[in-house]
Parts: C-alpha cells; sequence; structure tokens
C-alpha cells in the first residue's frame, strides 16, 4: 500500500513537472520598437505581424503581413500580393497597390495606367492618369476630367473645355481653350474662362516652377 501511494505521489509529481515545463516552452509573440515612434512590431509565433501602441494592438496580426514598416507616418505592410497602405489610428486598410512611393506630403502608386495618390493631412484619396500635388492643392485627370481639390476638398470640376489648367501661387487659374490661354474664374465647381493672357504675362508664367508644356495640369510657384 505503502509503495503503491509512493509511485502515485511520483506520479502525479512528474505529471506536475511536465507540465510545468510544456507551458514553459509555449510560444510567445515577439515586439520589437519601432525606432522613432511610439508603435511596437509584433510577431506571432506563426510569423503574423500587426502593431502595437501603448499596450493595445493599432493593427491587428495577420498572416499576409510579412513585413510592416512605417513611411510618411503611415503604415506599409508588404504582402505576397503587393504593398497595403494602413492608416496608423484606426488599423483600417487604405490601399492596395504593387509599391508605394513617398513624395514628401503624399503617397504615389501605380494602378495599371494610373495613379493613386493619397494624401495623410487631408485623407484625400484619388485616382489619376495625371497629377500635381503642392502645398494645399491637388489636382488630378481622370477619365478625360479634371478635379481640383484644396484643402481635401473638391473645388473644381472640369467637364473637358479646358485642355490644360494651371493654378498660380494666388489661387487665380489659368486655362488653355483651344489654342489660347485665358485667365478664367471659379463659377460655383466649374471655370470659366475670362481675359486671354497677353504673351509677355504668358511668358511670365512659363518661366514659373511647375509649369509643364505637356502636362494637362500644373500648379506653378
Amino acid at each position: 500500500m505503502k509503495k503503491f501511494l509512493f509511485l502515485s505521489i511520483v506520479a502525479a509529481i512528474a505529471v506536475a513537472m511536465t507540465f510545468v515545463a510544456c507551458k514553459k516552452q509555449e510560444p510567445k509573440n515577439t515586439e520589437e520598437a519601432i525606432p522613432g515612434t511610439e508603435y511596437i512590431l509584433v510577431t506571432t509565433p506563426d510569423g503574423a505581424k500587426g502593431i502595437k501602441k501603448g499596450g493595445a494592438f493599432v493593427v491587428q496580426p495577420k498572416a499576409d503581413y510579412a513585413v510592416i514598416v512605417v513611411d510618411g507616418g503611415m503604415f506599409v505592410a508588404q504582402t505576397a500580393a503587393g504593398h497595403i497602405l494602413i492608416d496608423p489610428e484606426t488599423g483600417k486598410e487604405l490601399v492596395t497597390a504593387d509599391s508605394f512611393t513617398w513624395r514628401d506630403s503624399f503617397f504615389e502608386a501605380k494602378s495599371g495606367e494610373n495613379y493613386v495618390i493619397y494624401i495623410p493631412a487631408y485623407k484625400l484619396q484619388f485616382e489619376a492618369k495625371t497629377y500635381a500635388v503642392k502645398g494645399n492643392y491637388a489636382v488630378g485627370v481622370f477619365e478625360n476630367k479634371v478635379t481640383v481639390w484644396q484643402e481635401g476638398k473638391p473645388l473644381i470640376e472640369n467637364d473637358g473645355k479646358y485642355s490644360q489648367i494651371a493654378i498660380l501661387p494666388d489661387g487665380k487659374y489659368l486655362v488653355l481653350e483651344g489654342k489660347k490661354w485665358k485667365e478664367a474664374v471659379l463659377d460655383g465647381i466649374t471655370l470659366k474662362s475670362k481675359t486671354v493672357l497677353r504673351n509677355r504675362l504668358l511668358r511670365k508664367y512659363k518661366a514659373m516652377t511647375g509649369w509643364d508644356d505637356n502636362s494637362p495640369v500644373m500648379i506653378l510657384e
């Protein structure tokens, strides 16, 4: 009886030690501070990536995220299919593309023959065949339609009447109507041409930074 009791105790201890050993060997998430930020990169035992801030997940770990980096104040996740731009405040996936390029104040991505632009300061996203971004203005051409945004809000929509539009530093507009450059005024959300530019004044504008004879949209400085 004593021998049986002794063996039972030994067996129980062995089981307990095995349980503790197994518990100690359970894989855990690895965490790595992202330099220069308040964020922590979390990698789960199965390789999924996520982002924490203040102990809480901003971006839930996903197996699709092979790499996550901070660029332009946003998260860019690399996947097998390409790259995903992620909002650092909400963890929401915003844009998927082959790649992203940070252009000082906005992200540029290519989508087929068009560009996808995202401006974090205004949470503005638009697709365009040709575009220009400068200061608080953005202008893009998509399906022959020109849209101008100011501080992220649509300001002008052009029905294709003008083949080129230039925004001047003072917020005024120049438009190419036929073969003539004209000053234009904003009427609601459309531009209306006004005065034909004198050659001397036109040469002055063409000498400004941002002028491009071949671009349908320009922001001059």
